[in-house]
C-alpha cells in the first residue's frame, strides 16, 4: 500500500476555523440570546425556530466529513481518502495520465457542484471542461486522467506520488508538451 497525505493549507485553516466558529456561534446566540424565537403563524404551527440553527454546525460537519486527508494506491485502486466518509475510488487500470499542473493551472475555474475553500476545495468545477477536485490547498495540485476524466489532487509530495502512481497504473503516460502539467514524472518502462 502507498500512502500520501493530504495537508490542509494555512488559509483553508483560517477559513475553516472562522466558518465553523460562526456556524457553531448561531444555535448558541439563538438560544440563549433569543428566548421564545418561532416561525409560523395563525395558518400553520409554530416552528421553534431555534431548532433550525442546529442546521448550521451540521452543514460544517459534514463539509469535515467529505473533506480528503489523504491518498491511498492498493489493490488495483486509487482511493481518495476522506475524514469521515467512504473513500472515492478509481481503478488503476483507467489511469491514462498524471501530472503536476503549473500554479495558475485552476485560475478561472467555475465551481458548478462542491465547496470553495471550507475544509479544502472538493467538487465539481468547470475549466476547459469537467474537473473532479479532492484537493485541500491552491498550490502543487496534480492533475490526473483517468478513463477520460479529470480529477486534481493535492497531495504534500507531488513528485512522490506521480512515480508512485506512474509506476503501478499500466497504462500512465506523461503529459505532452502545451498539456497541463507538462512538468511530470515518467514511468520507467
Amino acid at each position: 500500500m502507498r500512502h500520501y497525505p493530504m495537508s490542509l493549507s494555512g488559509s483553508v485553516k483560517a477559513l475553516s476555523g472562522v466558518f465553523t466558529l460562526l456556524m457553531v456561534a448561531v444555535p448558541v446566540f439563538t438560544w440563549f440570546l433569543i428566548p421564545g424565537l418561532a416561525l409560523g403563524g395563525p395558518q400553520g404551527p409554530a416552528l421553534e425556530a431555534r431548532w433550525a440553527t442546529l442546521a448550521a454546525p451540521l452543514f460544517a460537519l459534514g463539509v469535515w466529513a467529505f473533506s480528503p486527508k489523504a491518498i491511498e494506491i492498493e489493490g488495483g485502486e486509487l482511493r481518495i481518502l476522506r475524514r469521515a466518509w467512504r473513500a472515492a475510488s478509481y481503478p488503476l487500470s483507467r489511469v491514462e495520465q498524471a501530472a503536476v499542473l503549473p500554479p495558475q493551472g485552476l485560475s478561472g475555474a467555475m465551481r458548478l457542484l462542491g465547496n470553495g475553500g471550507l475544509f479544502g476545495y472538493t467538487g465539481w468545477y468547470y475549466r476547459r471542461g469537467l474537473v473532479r477536485l479532492y484537493t485541500t490547498r491552491r498550490s502543487g495540485l496534480v492533475q490526473v486522467v483517468v478513463g477520460g476524466r479529470r480529477v486534481v489532487l493535492s497531495p504534500d509530495e507531488t513528485e512522490r506520488f506521480i512515480e508512485g502512481l506512474l509506476a503501478v497504473a499500466p497504462r500512465a503516460r506523461d503529459a505532452q508538451p502545451g498539456e497541463p502539467g507538462a512538468r511530470s514524472a515518467s514511468r520507467t518502462s
